[in-house]
């Protein structure tokens, strides 16, 4: 096992997520390929490009143990080049995918790492969000909307209310000081949308930056 795939094993089991050899595998690929396209695309800053393992696999590997709902449907908004979204797929398997991307070379490149690491059930969407939302074809379809740092909360929220189904999750992944976005997404119209919220404070094993996952619920 390489020094990155062995990193990526141990942080992962401190996140309480198990990943076997041919999920390793597949992150191995994913890393490799991420970083030759991102010779000719930007898909992540340079300055990250050499803490994959830390910035991005295992920072989207922290949401895993709260998506508990086998096959659940999740669309990962604004994904970039799959975070969190290809990630949560390689450790969650059965989950189905949905990558909303505006790029269409980063939707470029996650059709080739869709294919590469035959991914089931994984697809993506090219389309901008505010159009997707005008029409009624992926209204409350969803299990799990997740976003990673597209988004503010309080332009987030209405989006969960559209594309979640009753009782579906809001999954963002945060920094650590969130307070003020959070008081303003929660006052006003939103408040009745989304009817719950839960903090968890992770603290990133091996290195990784401090992170604060906040979960909304929508109403039933």
């Amino acid at each position: 096992m390489n020094p990155d795939m062995l990193l990526l094993h141990k942080g992962a089991k401190l996140l309480g997520v198990e990943l076997g050899d041919d999920q390793l595998v597949s992150f191995d690929l994913y890393q490799r390929e991420l970083l030759q396209w991102n010779t000719r695309i930007n898909l992540i800053s340079e300055s990250t490009a050499g803490e994959i393992v830390t910035r991005h696999f295992l920072d989207s590997l922290s949401a895993a143990p709260f998506i508990t709902k086998p096959q659940s449907r999740l669309i990962d908004i604004g994904c970039g080049a799959g975070f969190p979204g290809i990630p949560l797929k390689i450790a969650l398997p059965s989950i189905q995918l949905y990558l909303l991307e505006t790029n269409r070379k980063k939707v470029s490149f996650l059709k080739h790492i869709i294919r590469s690491l035959n991914l089931d059930q994984a697809q993506t969407l090219h389309d901008r969000t505010e159009n997707v939302v005008r029409t009624e074809t992926w209204r409350e379809k969803f299990d799990v909307v997740i976003s990673r740092a597209t988004f503010k909360l309080p332009d987030l929220l209405p989006l969960g209310d559209y594309f979640l189904a009753p009782g579906g999750l809001l999954i963002t992944l945060k920094g650590p000081d969130v307070s003020a976005e959070l008081d303003a997404a929660l006052t006003g119209e939103n408040e009745s949308k989304i009817c719950q919220v839960f903090q968890h404070d992770i603290i990133m094993p091996l290195l990784g930056p401090p992170r604060k996952i906040i979960i909304f619920q929508k109403a039933k």
